[in-house]
């Protein structure tokens, strides 16, 4: 008996963080109304990996999160092609090994939701990791949009050279 309780009870709360999940999903934004933000962020095509979850803030607040591990292997490739050998072997600050943007829904009382949140963590090679948050609504409509993050086809010596020392100062001011 009490593991079917347990079962029970362990199946209702999955299907309640579910519904929570599926509530945003099946949802629009009021700048788009075209696509649900499931279809738009489910198939971006920059994201290698995509997750979706649900939890509660301390306060009570529910929040559904979707993540997208960005692909930036070939966009740093490409910068580091552009630079000169003996730059390349002192560029460490493009050896990027992964691009995490999260998004962070909040659920409100009538089961309407709102962006509250977007943060993109940058992670090197060597464990330095670099935080910042981003503004919501131009990053989910590069995602309604389906663009990459990282294009690797959209940079030429002059963009490679200026994306270098982007990342040359978002390093410097990485922990």
């Amino acid at each position: 008996m009490n593991k079917i309780l347990l079962a029970l009870t362990l199946g209702l709360a999955l299907t309640g963080c579910n519904s929570d999940v599926n509530l945003v999903k099946y949802g629009v934004m009021d700048f788009n109304q075209t696509t649900t933000l499931g279809q738009a962020l489910d198939n971006w095509e920059s994201c290698k990996e995509k997750d979706w979850e649900s939890f509660e803030t301390e306060n009570g607040a529910s929040v559904v999160q979707f993540t997208c591990n960005h692909k930036v292997e070939n966009f740093m490739k490409k910068i580091k092609s552009y630079l000169s050998a003996e730059e390349q072997e002192k560029a460490d600050y493009l050896d990027v090994i992964a691009n995490i943007q999260t998004f962070q829904f909040t659920l409100n009382q009538d089961n309407s939701f709102q962006i509250d949140n977007v943060q993109v963590e940058t992670i090197w090679g060597d464990g330095t990791k670099h935080n910042d948050s981003q503004k919501p609504i131009e990053q989910l409509e590069t995602a309604y949009q389906n663009e990459l993050n990282f294009d690797p086809e959209q940079l030429n010596k002059l963009a490679a050279e200026k994306m270098a020392y982007i990342f040359r100062l978002i390093k410097s001011r990485a922990k």
